[in-house]
């Protein structure tokens, strides 16, 4: 986890595994299983659940525009507190973070609107809230400099948030340029951010619940 304004002298990119950590996980589902009352997803949102979670753009209509919390969950998602960034397995932010996300260059990305209910379908969960859409990519991993991750299918690695010790991922100039967040094209589930979009969530004490992991970017000059 960063420490707040944490300052360094080298270029340096952030990790984001907040919308994956389980301590941000909330039970949030999409009123399309609330009205077959089996509180199971329909597969055309799971498939946007997946497209999204691993780094495409969808548009606006793939996104449920309503959801209550799971039936089962203790406690229910409408009764805890709600972290800044989020997943229902869409990623989620909260106005806040939002705000600041989207005075950035967000490139081929978006944040549409969504709301949260009580179980009764009546009560508004107070507060804004956004699933966040974004489809960018760079090519900047430097796997023989790094260490920490496994080795998935096609060529994608999953990093080693906390076990067995934390990664340490090394980047190429390359990922500096264009948008101020984006997926690598290596990295497999974790999106990544810059070091300035990082030092505003910073200055809005925001970034916690981001749970950052700090990545130093090289030049190979």
């Amino acid at each position: 986890m960063t420490k707040k304004n944490e300052q360094t002298s080298e270029p340096c990119i952030w990790l984001v595994h907040g919308h994956k950590d389980l301590s941000n996980a909330r039970g949030w589902r999409p009123f399309e299983a609330f009205q077959e009352k089996t509180d199971v997803i329909p597969e055309s949102i799971l498939k946007s659940m997946r497209e999204s979670s691993v780094g495409w753009f969808l548009p606006e209509s793939a996104f449920p525009k309503d959801n209550y919390p799971r039936r089962w969950n203790r406690p229910a998602a409408h009764e805890q507190t709600i972290p800044q960034i989020f997943s229902n397995g869409f990623i989620m932010l909260s106005g806040e973070s939002a705000d600041v996300v989207r005075s950035f260059d967000m490139g081929e990305g978006a944040l549409y609107p969504v709301r949260l209910w009580h179980p009764d379908r009546e009560t508004q969960v107070p507060g804004d809230f956004f699933y966040l859409s974004q489809g960018n990519k760079k090519d900047a991993f430097l796997r023989e400099r790094s260490e920490g991750f496994d080795q998935m299918a096609q060529d994608m690695l999953s990093v080693h948030w906390r076990r067995p010790k934390p990664a340490k991922l090394v980047f190429s100039k390359e990922a500096l340029g264009g948008p101020d967040l984006w997926w690598d094209e290596a990295i497999y589930g974790d999106f990544f951010i810059s070091d300035r979009l990082k030092s505003a969530l910073d200055e809005r004490g925001l970034s916690a619940d981001w749970h950052l992991m700090r990545c130093p970017v090289i030049s190979d000059d």
